[in-house]
Formats: structure tokens, C-alpha cells, sequence
């Protein structure tokens, strides 16, 4: 079992010989917030309730070039279904030239971010689970390449001319495409197998 920035998951671990294992795992984690753009002075602002949700399946080689030693060299691939969800709206009427646009006249922003579902990674990590105590402590460090996302855009009322800005959306989350991988995590060895 472990924690980290693909979500909370599981792990199933295959030795294949000494120095090489074949590891299958899944991770799963939602996080919800809101953020508002610009300041509350600002005469529109928009507030924005979004849901970050990683989802992912992983099937991962890893190989330990130190016998009896827990240090190791991972690749892999992800399926992956991390997708960015958001929904926007002004927090407050709008007042222009002396005209008050409500809040339903000004409209919405609902938008998603998706990702490529295979992606390959590649990292370090500690922790044999085939050697010495059935118990034991991984970490894993590395990244999958992910690709840059696919913005899908959708506005209402008066913010529907800006239904165009998908694309710089899509630009700006660039950087998304390499994704950190994090992991820290426990290992239970079922069978006493020892190298």
C-alpha cells in the first residue's frame, strides 16, 4: 500500500529472478476547492469550483542492479484517467455604465481537462520486497509523460465569446505533460521467498 502524488493505492509484486520484479498497482485519489480570479474589488470576478481526480493503473518492471540491496530502476507505463474538471461563475452582479448585469446575464465557465491515457514512466526507487523481513518501507521517485491536455470549453451569457479561449487554456497547462510521481509506501511479502 502507498501515498503519494498519483493518489493512495495498491500494489501487487511478481519476482521474476533475483534482480528483476514485474509490479501491477492501481491509485486513486479526488480533491475538491474553489479559487476566485482577480480581487474581490475587481468589478468582475469569477469563482471557481474545480475537482482534481487522478485515477490510474500502472504495470511497472523493476529491476534492483545491487544484489541484496534495495535500491532500483523502475519503467513502466500508466493508464490514465487524471482528469481537471471546472465550473466558473461571477461571485457577485456586474455593474457596467451604470447598467447591473446579474449574475445568470453575465454567465458560466465549465470546463475539463484530460490527459493521454498511456503513459510511460520512468523513476528510482528503495525497497526490495523479496528480500529479508516480510515487512518493509518504498519509496518510489519518478514521472510519466502524460502529454500536454486536451481542454474541453464551454461559456454561457455574456462570457459566451470567450468560449475561444481553450486553446490558451490548453497552452498555459503545458507543463502538466510531465507528471511527478511520488510515492512512499509499506510492503508485506505473503510467501517467505529470500534472495
Amino acid at each position: 500500500m502507498h501515498a503519494g502524488t498519483a493518489g493512495i493505492g495498491v500494489d501487487i509484486s511478481k519476482s521474476i529472478f533475483r534482480q528483476l520484479s514485474i509490479r501491477a498497482g492501481a491509485n486513486l485519489f479526488t480533491y475538491n476547492g474553489n479559487l476566485k480570479s482577480g480581487k474581490d474589488s475587481d468589478d468582475l470576478q469569477i469563482g471557481f469550483d474545480y475537482t482534481v481526480k487522478l485515477s490510474s493503473f500502472n504495470l511497472l518492471l523493476d529491476y534492483y542492479p545491487i544484489k541484496r540491496a534495495g535500491f532500483r530502476l523502475t519503467a513502466g507505463a500508466y493508464y490514465n484517467q487524471n482528469q481537471i474538471s471546472f465550473f466558473g461563475k461571477p461571485t457577485k452582479d456586474v455593474k457596467f455604465n451604470d447598467v447591473v448585469f446579474t449574475v445568470d446575464q453575465v454567465g458560466t465557465v465549465d470546463g475539463k481537462a484530460n490527459f493521454s491515457k498511456v503513459a510511460p514512466y520512468a523513476g528510482i526507487g528503495w525497497g526490495h520486497p523479496f528480500l529479508k523481513n516480510r515487512l518493509k518501507f518504498m519509496v518510489d521517485v519518478g514521472v510519466f509523460y502524460q502529454q500536454s491536455p486536451t481542454i474541453t470549453f464551454a461559456t454561457t451569457g455574456m462570457l459566451e465569446p470567450s468560449s475561444d479561449q481553450g486553446p490558451i487554456i490548453q497552452d498555459n497547462l503545458k507543463p502538466l505533460k510531465y507528471y511527478p510521481v511520488v510515492n512512499l509506501g509499506i510492503s508485506y511479502n505473503l510467501v517467505s521467498t529470500r534472495f
